[in-house]
């Protein structure tokens, strides 16, 4: 039940069913999908599970974290490819090399390569995980898939991350968008409730033989909330002889080192009053609060959106609040 890597088989992936059975369905009827949801909810582990159920498709999965460009987006994408389609490729396309650290092209051949690749791939799901990363050259992006959607029936995609950057542009295209009208169908994971999170740990430490108590489930819930990754964090280090209090002090550090990670890359290039907004965010802080912080009221209402696009904030009322208490956690210490 605990595990380091994504779901690959439906055995291994707890809970999603409905999810599931949309993301198969709309497959099967060559419709493509993207999943929507904050970081740690399962996102790559029901795109694999899903693409993996339809046995007549290759998958090629990609982690486009931190490629942001459409040239840094294709390299990965090949280096995520098999390596007899590669070999394949480096002796037939112009514009690839090999470089020190895998595959890299040319400034100018991005969109030419990804046609040809896609052009001779068949039967395939590929899953573009984390798409929101890719901020430059979306444009280019979104005429090299409308070309494959209209060109290609025996290719599907299925794209996760949050609507930002080119997922954005996917899901909320403008009518001169080449891919307006066709966007991919949406499927939302969010937090599970308190009681299907008290299940997956629960039937995962009794899966590994741990005694355990309810309260400690509970105050594992408390503490790390219901979002699935978290929650492995601590079930691994149960599963590997760990404490009760000794996993949850490493799962917290891990998660709240993780988080901060992600919170330090979006207030990169942001003035400074978006710091102090994060930090009272922690707290639960109204609109006039935190425009006492610096913000403009156009600058804090569009920061405010992406962090409600990221699956970071909630609102209840007139308080605006961080909802995962990993990410509270990670922001006072911004």
């Amino acid at each position: 039940m605990f595990r380091q890597d994504p779901c690959r088989s439906r055995r291994e992936l707890f809970d999603r069913e409905e999810e599931l059975n949309q993301l198969v369905k709309a497959l099967k009827s060559n419709v493509w999908v993207a999943i929507l949801g904050p970081r740690m909810a399962g996102k790559t582990s029901l795109a694999y599970v899903g693409a993996n159920l339809l046995e007549d498709f290759s998958v090629v999965y990609v982690d486009l974290r931190g490629t942001y460009t459409m040239k840094k987006a294709a390299e990965r994408i090949l280096n995520s490819l098999p390596q007899s389609k590669l070999e394949s490729l480096l002796e037939r396309i112009k514009g690839i090399r090999i470089g020190k650290f895998g595959i890299e092209l040319k400034d100018s051949s991005a969109v030419d390569v990804m046609e040809r690749l896609f052009s001779e791939l068949h039967n395939g799901i590929v899953i573009l995980d984390e798409v929101q990363d890719v901020i430059y050259g979306v444009n280019h992006f979104l005429n090299l898939l409308a070309r494959i959607r209209n060109s290609k029936r025996d290719i599907n995609f299925i794209f996760t991350g949050s609507s930002i950057g080119l997922m954005h542009s996917l899901l909320e295209p403008s009518p001169k968008s080449p891919l307006y009208g066709r966007t991919p169908i949406k499927i939302e994971l969010k937090p599970w409730d308190f009681k299907t999170a008290y299940a997956f740990l629960e039937k995962g430490l009794r899966e590994c033989n741990v005694d355990y108590t309810g309260s400690e489930i509970s105050e594992t819930i408390n503490e790390l909330g219901t979002l699935p990754g978290w929650l492995n964090f601590y079930g691994l280090r149960r599963c590997l002889g760990k404490s009760h209090e000794k996993a949850l002090e490493e799962s917290t550090t891990e998660g709240v080192k993780v988080a901060k990670m992600e919170l330090e890359n979006l207030l990169k290039n942001r003035p400074a009053w978006a710091r102090l907004v994060l930090r009272s965010l922690a707290f639960g802080a109204r609109w006039h609060e935190m425009l006492e912080l610096g913000a403009s009221k156009a600058g804090l209402l569009k920061f405010l959106k992406t962090l409600q696009n990221l699956y970071l904030i909630s609102k209840e009322g007139e308080v605006y609040r961080i909802s995962d208490p990993i990410y509270r956690r990670a922001s006072r210490e911004l």
